[in-house]
């Protein structure tokens, strides 16, 4: 959904890697509200991310549904035209929400400068190491 709403730009892993994170856990970034729980050790998904989205990449190549190539920078994705018709047969109610905050998170991220971007991500994840320590605090496991 991402590819599709960023499209015709071309995204690299990275920037994926991101956007994905910024889809699900939304309201971390001022957003709509996230589609996962805000469980204070999701900033372990950043560490595991990578490698299911590039998984994921593969077998929408595979189907046709993305392309890649590469680029001075490294190698980049988009959309393959194909994509939107598959995302429209999609139409349970979480797909809905995905599509919004696909298009939420592009609008707010996609054209932003890799610095930045990344920027905004550490901010975000300076919250995480606080929250996890009121919750052990709370739970009574102060480390």
């Amino acid at each position: 959904m991402i590819l599709v709403e960023a499209f015709p730009a071309h995204l690299d892993i990275n920037r994926l890697v991101l956007l994905d994170h910024g889809l699900l856990h939304s309201a971390d970034l001022n957003g709509p509200e996230s589609l996962h729980p805000p469980i204070p050790v999701r900033v372990g998904e950043l560490g595991v991310k990578r490698q299911h989205i590039e998984d994921g990449l593969h077998v929408m190549i595979r189907a046709g549904l993305a392309e890649m190539s590469p680029e001075d920078s490294g190698i980049e994705f988009w959309a393959s035209e194909s994509s939107e018709s598959f995302l429209k047969l999609l139409e349970s109610e979480y797909a809905r929400a995905l599509h919004d905050r696909a298009h939420w998170v592009v609008e707010e991220l996609g054209a932003v400068d890799g610095a930045r971007l990344r920027e905004r991500m550490r901010e975000i994840s300076s919250h995480w190491a606080e929250e996890f320590e009121v919750m052990q605090h709370e739970s009574g496991n102060d480390i």
